[in-house]
């Protein structure tokens, strides 16, 4: 079918510029619900992650089964413990049982923290420990699951008895991994202090060796009784420094003399490697003093495994070796520079949004030379060079965190112009003149004279699949089931180049249908726009969508609010 013409719609209803209070009400209603998607949203992420980490699910009951063969349900946490009852067919309870989660959490083995499941028996003595899941290095865990003695090192104990950390068995090659489930368990039955594997503080004692007259240890000053300082001590666990041996990484003390110029020793505090290799390297560095005298710029320049000689526990001492250089790194590193509020990128990046704004606001959004000038800008500086697009990725993650901390400035500013311009003055700007990839189809639209319209039929059809899309997005939001979200828009293709076969395909899609539908992908497959176009749409007249839209979102609060 030939034709300029456009798909046949029906025209909304003129803007009511009588009453610019009703204007402004249903502005705010649009935006206001809006907000109130996002905020049911972040609530319903918030539920659902306590949830994991509160209830046991049908796989936890099964493993209970092997400890309680009469169990049959699981009741709800219960109590200040939270531990779950066990009940068998009468709903008698038969025993109870408890994960670790959320207070093993922050306890890391190498890679992440693991998850036990604890089944007592109905005299509170545990029946049996085992792992429902993990985030730690796959083969760690593998070795831990097959030592036989590991789980049942709890059996028979109390519960009351879990939260004292005692000294844990620990499963040889895979000795953090064991022993953060260990410090996990601890963790859940009421211990502090489990995720920090040197705890302790160092001793005035230990310093006498590098500071005979030390008294006291104020930050890294060593202080005399008098108050004089006698140098400095760095301890690497305080400084993030962990740099991993044979098995684990190791808390190094490091003494420099009161100029910080030159290094006077340097010890062990702890360490979460193999035996015999520590104990030969506490040794090396007791007895050898391999760093003593050295000057930190000589110190800063040795070579990996020169300087700490243990025969036998090379990674160890290479690892100890390692770990000073970046501690006098760091101790002596440039404070950082505080970036500036505004980069040149930045600045840029809001010229092209305000740009936008006062073509589209202003006499120039008639005039077509303007407007297609501007497309091509918009597509090599806001898509290529910038690649800054709002979308459905963006939004669904920034309101399942609850905040759009770390987004970048113009990313927020076109973000808020997207929303605020449309409710405030009743025109979709971001879609007709900023959106690089509207901007693509505009100027790929202009390489074809002959157009084609739809059948009403069609159109009409079509025209709900960016609303269908939508309500698919954030259903599988709200419902936790994990999905790339940015795959279901073309946006990320600007940023990311042609990496993921979905955003491909949908990228592809608009621009070749641009060839012959006026802006194709905006009208037929974007639900942001959607979003944007339900904004402007009317302003101050109520429409059916509007009744619509509150509907649903009333809806999502039940849901969400319902037990």
């Amino acid at each position: 079918m030939n034709s300029s013409r456009r798909p046949t719609t029906t025209s909304p209803p003129p803007a009511d510029t009588r009453r610019p209070g009703k204007r402004a009400l249903l502005a705010g209603y649009r935006l206001g619900l809006l907000a109130a998607a996002f905020f049911c949203l972040h609530l319903a992420t918030k539920k659902r992650e306590a949830g994991k980490d509160a209830v046991l699910d049908a796989s936890a009951l099964a493993v209970v089964k092997t400890y309680l063969p009469a169990a049959v349900t699981l009741g709800p946490p219960d109590g200040d413990d939270r531990v779950s009852a066990v009940l068998d067919a009468r709903g008698e309870p038969v025993g109870w049982a408890a994960q670790t989660f959320p207070e093993a959490r922050p306890v890391t083995g190498y890679a992440g923290p693991s998850n036990l499941l604890v089944v007592f028996d109905l005299t509170r003595r545990v029946a049996g420990v085992t792992l429902l899941e993990s985030a730690d290095t796959s083969g760690h865990v593998a070795k831990v699951v097959k030592d036989p003695g590991f789980f049942s090192q709890w059996n028979g104990r109390s519960q009351s008895s879990l939260g004292a950390a005692g000294e844990p068995k620990i499963v040889s090659g895979a000795s953090l991994t064991s022993e953060a489930m260990a410090r996990g368990v601890a963790a859940r039955f009421g211990a502090t202090g489990m995720d920090q594997w040197f705890p302790g503080e160092v001793a005035v004692e230990s310093l006498r060796t590098w500071f005979p007259e030390a008294a006291s240890l104020s930050g890294t000053r060593v202080l005399a009784t008098d108050g004089k300082e006698l140098g400095t001590l760095l301890r690497a666990s305080r400084m993030g420094v962990s740099v991993r041996g044979f098995q684990g990484a190791s808390d190094v003390l490091l003494a420099l003399d009161p100029a910080g110029r030159t290094v006077l020793g340097a010890a062990l505090q702890g360490s979460r490697d193999n035996e015999p290799y520590i104990s030969d390297v506490r040794d090396g560095l007791l007895y050898d003093q391999p760093f003593a005298g050295m000057t930190v710029k000589d110190a800063l320049a040795f070579e990996s495994g020169t300087a700490v000689m243990v025969s036998g526990a090379s990674r160890t001492a290479e690892s100890v070796e390692e770990t000073v250089k970046e501690m006098l790194r760091r101790h002596f590193a440039a404070p950082p520079v505080e970036p500036p509020l505004l980069t040149l990128r930045d600045g840029l990046a809001l010229t092209w949004i305000v740009a936008g704004l006062v073509i589209g606001l202003g006499p120039w959004r008639g005039r077509k030379r303007v407007r297609t000038a501007f497309a091509a800008v918009s597509v090599v500086a806001g898509g290529l060079w910038f690649g800054l697009m709002t979308g459905q990725d963006q939004w669904i993650k920034a309101a399942q965190r609850g905040s759009v901390g770390g987004t970048a400035l113009p990313l927020l500013a076109l973000t808020a112009a997207a929303l605020l311009i449309p409710a405030a003055f009743g025109k979709n700007v971001y879609c007709a003149q900023i959106c690089p990839h509207g901007a693509a189809q505009q100027l790929v639209g202009h390489l074809r004279k002959r157009r084609f319209a739809l059948p009403p039929k069609l159109h009409r059809a079509l025209s709900g699949m960016p609303w269908l899309t939508l309500a698919l997005l954030w259903l599988l939001a709200f419902l936790g089931i994990g999905f790339p979200f940015a795959d279901a828009e073309p946006f990320e293709v600007w940023s990311t180049g042609f990496v993921a076969l979905l955003p491909v395909l949908i990228f592809a899609a608009g621009l070749i249908g641009a060839n012959f539908l006026p802006q194709a992908y905006c009208h037929y497959g974007c639900p942001t726009g959607a979003v944007l176009k339900f904004l402007a749409s009317s302003p101050g007249r109520w429409t059916r969508r509007d009744a619509i839209a509150g509907g649903v979102v009333a809806l999502a609060w039940l849901g969400l609010l319902l037990p």
